[in-house]
Protein backbone atom coordinates (compact mmCIF):
# COMPACT_ATOMS: atom_id res chain seq x y z
CA UNK A 1 0.00 0.00 0.00
CA UNK A 2 1.35 3.45 -0.99
CA UNK A 3 2.26 5.82 1.64
CA UNK A 4 -0.43 8.77 2.10
CA UNK A 5 1.62 12.10 1.92
CA UNK A 6 0.63 15.87 2.63
CA UNK A 7 0.28 18.30 -0.11
CA UNK A 8 3.44 19.86 0.87
CA UNK A 9 5.25 16.42 0.54
CA UNK A 10 3.44 15.42 -3.06
CA UNK A 11 4.44 18.64 -4.19
CA UNK A 12 8.06 18.24 -2.93
CA UNK A 13 7.89 14.32 -4.27
CA UNK A 14 6.87 15.00 -7.90
CA UNK A 15 9.66 17.86 -8.39
CA UNK A 16 12.46 15.63 -7.17
CA UNK A 17 11.45 12.77 -9.59
CA UNK A 18 10.28 15.49 -12.21
CA UNK A 19 14.01 16.91 -12.36
CA UNK A 20 15.53 13.25 -11.88
CA UNK A 21 13.56 12.47 -15.25
CA UNK A 22 15.01 15.33 -16.61
CA UNK A 23 18.40 14.52 -15.31
CA UNK A 24 18.01 11.07 -16.70
CA UNK A 25 16.25 12.15 -20.09
CA UNK A 26 19.06 14.40 -21.46
CA UNK A 27 21.95 12.18 -19.64
CA UNK A 28 20.28 9.07 -21.41
CA UNK A 29 17.26 9.95 -23.46
CA UNK A 30 13.57 8.49 -22.91
CA UNK A 31 13.99 4.97 -22.37
CA UNK A 32 16.54 5.36 -19.57
CA UNK A 33 13.28 6.82 -17.24
CA UNK A 34 12.79 4.02 -15.39
CA UNK A 35 9.90 3.96 -13.07
CA UNK A 36 12.17 2.08 -10.57
CA UNK A 37 14.86 4.05 -10.54
CA UNK A 38 12.73 7.64 -10.28
CA UNK A 39 10.83 5.97 -7.22
CA UNK A 40 14.30 5.03 -5.61
CA UNK A 41 15.78 7.99 -6.29
CA UNK A 42 12.45 10.43 -4.99
CA UNK A 43 12.75 7.76 -2.04
CA UNK A 44 9.90 6.25 -2.22
CA UNK A 45 7.79 3.29 -3.14
CA UNK A 46 7.83 2.57 -6.81
CA UNK A 47 4.05 1.81 -6.38
CA UNK A 48 3.43 5.66 -4.42
CA UNK A 49 4.71 6.52 -8.48
CA UNK A 50 1.24 6.13 -9.44
CA UNK A 51 -0.25 8.55 -6.88
CA UNK A 52 1.08 11.15 -9.25
CA UNK A 53 1.39 9.69 -12.79
CA UNK A 54 -0.83 7.00 -14.77
CA UNK A 55 2.17 5.59 -16.22
CA UNK A 56 5.67 6.65 -18.18
CA UNK A 57 4.06 8.43 -20.90
CA UNK A 58 2.04 10.42 -18.44
CA UNK A 59 5.40 11.01 -16.76
CA UNK A 60 6.90 12.18 -20.35
CA UNK A 61 3.73 14.41 -21.07
CA UNK A 62 4.28 16.33 -17.98
CA UNK A 63 7.80 16.30 -18.53
CA UNK A 64 7.51 18.21 -21.51
CA UNK A 65 5.26 21.02 -20.39
CA UNK A 66 7.37 21.35 -16.81
CA UNK A 67 10.37 22.32 -19.08
CA UNK A 68 8.51 24.53 -21.31
CA UNK A 69 7.12 26.15 -17.88
CA UNK A 70 10.84 26.51 -17.00
CA UNK A 71 11.90 27.73 -19.71
CA UNK A 72 9.33 31.10 -19.86
CA UNK A 73 9.72 31.44 -16.42
CA UNK A 74 12.70 32.86 -17.58
CA UNK A 75 11.64 34.78 -20.10
CA UNK A 76 9.35 36.07 -17.88
CA UNK A 77 12.32 37.98 -16.51
CA UNK A 78 12.89 39.52 -19.60
CA UNK A 79 9.14 41.39 -19.53
CA UNK A 80 10.96 44.86 -19.05
CA UNK A 81 12.63 44.85 -22.62
CA UNK A 82 9.80 44.23 -24.03
CA UNK A 83 7.94 47.85 -23.39
CA UNK A 84 10.03 48.99 -26.49
CA UNK A 85 8.87 46.77 -29.30
CA UNK A 86 6.58 44.11 -27.98
CA UNK A 87 5.35 42.45 -31.14
CA UNK A 88 8.81 42.05 -32.10
CA UNK A 89 9.92 40.63 -28.49
CA UNK A 90 6.94 37.93 -28.65
CA UNK A 91 8.17 37.26 -32.57
CA UNK A 92 11.52 36.53 -30.98
CA UNK A 93 10.61 34.10 -28.50
CA UNK A 94 8.18 32.35 -30.97
CA UNK A 95 10.91 32.10 -33.38
CA UNK A 96 13.76 30.54 -31.04
CA UNK A 97 11.56 28.39 -29.06
CA UNK A 98 10.23 26.84 -32.41
CA UNK A 99 13.33 26.58 -34.07
CA UNK A 100 15.61 25.24 -31.17
CA UNK A 101 12.37 22.64 -30.60
CA UNK A 102 12.70 21.86 -34.28
CA UNK A 103 16.69 21.24 -34.39
CA UNK A 104 16.48 19.23 -30.85
CA UNK A 105 13.95 17.02 -32.65
CA UNK A 106 15.83 16.43 -35.99
CA UNK A 107 19.49 15.99 -34.34
CA UNK A 108 18.70 14.20 -30.82
CA UNK A 109 16.66 11.06 -30.62
CA UNK A 110 15.56 11.55 -27.07
CA UNK A 111 13.83 14.37 -27.94
CA UNK A 112 12.18 12.84 -30.90
CA UNK A 113 10.98 9.98 -28.84
CA UNK A 114 9.72 12.56 -26.17
CA UNK A 115 7.87 14.27 -29.07
CA UNK A 116 6.40 11.56 -30.34
CA UNK A 117 5.25 10.26 -27.10
CA UNK A 118 3.74 13.51 -26.50
CA UNK A 119 1.88 13.67 -30.09
CA UNK A 120 0.48 10.08 -29.69
CA UNK A 121 -0.89 10.84 -26.11
CA UNK A 122 -2.62 13.66 -27.18
CA UNK A 123 -4.11 12.04 -30.97
CA UNK A 124 -2.17 13.91 -32.93
CA UNK A 125 -3.83 17.08 -31.82
CA UNK A 126 -1.67 19.97 -32.14
CA UNK A 127 -3.89 21.77 -30.10
CA UNK A 128 -1.99 20.83 -26.99
CA UNK A 129 0.77 23.09 -27.79
CA UNK A 130 -1.42 25.76 -26.52
CA UNK A 131 -1.71 24.55 -23.41
CA UNK A 132 1.68 25.20 -23.13
CA UNK A 133 1.42 29.03 -23.64
CA UNK A 134 -1.66 30.15 -22.09
CA UNK A 135 -0.41 31.20 -18.83
CA UNK A 136 2.72 32.67 -20.21
CA UNK A 137 0.38 34.76 -22.83
CA UNK A 138 -2.13 36.13 -20.09
CA UNK A 139 0.98 37.16 -17.62
CA UNK A 140 2.46 38.65 -20.70
CA UNK A 141 -0.58 40.73 -21.87
CA UNK A 142 -1.36 41.79 -19.02
CA UNK A 143 1.84 42.96 -18.21
CA UNK A 144 1.76 44.63 -21.67
CA UNK A 145 -1.57 46.88 -20.51
CA UNK A 146 -0.87 47.27 -16.93
CA UNK A 147 2.62 49.30 -18.40
CA UNK A 148 -0.14 50.92 -21.74
CA UNK A 149 2.17 49.56 -24.36
CA UNK A 150 -0.37 47.98 -26.11
CA UNK A 151 -4.46 48.64 -26.09
CA UNK A 152 -6.07 44.86 -26.99
CA UNK A 153 -4.69 41.29 -27.32
CA UNK A 154 -6.52 38.61 -28.58
CA UNK A 155 -4.91 35.77 -26.57
CA UNK A 156 -6.05 33.11 -28.60
CA UNK A 157 -4.67 34.29 -31.71
CA UNK A 158 -1.56 35.01 -30.64
CA UNK A 159 -1.74 31.13 -29.17
CA UNK A 160 -2.19 30.40 -32.93
CA UNK A 161 1.50 31.83 -33.82
CA UNK A 162 2.93 29.64 -31.23
CA UNK A 163 0.66 26.67 -32.85
CA UNK A 164 1.68 27.47 -36.23
CA UNK A 165 4.88 27.89 -35.67
CA UNK A 166 5.36 24.46 -34.23
CA UNK A 167 3.02 22.91 -37.47
CA UNK A 168 5.77 24.74 -39.99
CA UNK A 169 8.74 23.56 -37.72
CA UNK A 170 7.21 20.39 -37.66
CA UNK A 171 6.97 20.31 -41.99
CA UNK A 172 10.50 22.88 -42.07
CA UNK A 173 11.52 19.86 -44.92
CA UNK A 174 8.84 20.31 -47.37
CA UNK A 175 10.16 23.94 -47.98
CA UNK A 176 13.33 25.44 -49.55
CA UNK A 177 15.37 25.09 -46.68
CA UNK A 178 17.30 28.49 -47.72
CA UNK A 179 14.45 30.09 -47.24
CA UNK A 180 12.78 28.39 -44.07
CA UNK A 181 13.91 30.80 -41.86
CA UNK A 182 12.47 34.07 -43.68
CA UNK A 183 9.37 32.47 -43.90
CA UNK A 184 8.88 31.31 -40.90
CA UNK A 185 9.89 34.87 -38.77
CA UNK A 186 7.11 36.80 -41.64
CA UNK A 187 5.16 34.10 -40.49
CA UNK A 188 4.75 34.88 -36.60
CA UNK A 189 4.90 38.79 -37.01
CA UNK A 190 2.19 38.78 -39.24
CA UNK A 191 0.21 36.40 -37.02
CA UNK A 192 0.79 38.82 -34.14
CA UNK A 193 0.22 41.85 -35.62
CA UNK A 194 -3.14 40.75 -36.35
CA UNK A 195 -3.75 39.66 -32.64
CA UNK A 196 -2.00 42.71 -30.87
CA UNK A 197 -3.14 46.39 -31.06
CA UNK A 198 -0.52 48.61 -30.20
Amino acid sequence: MAKAFSEAEKIEIKKKILETALDLFHDKGIKSISIKELTKRAGIAQGSFYSFWQDKDSLIMELVFYRSQQKLKLIEQKFPSSLENPLQFLADIIFVYSTDLMQKIQSQQTYNDAFNVFYKKNNGDINYVKALYVEFLRKLIGYWKDKQVIKNADEDGIASAFIGSFVLCLNAKQFELAYFEDILKIYIINVLKQYIEV
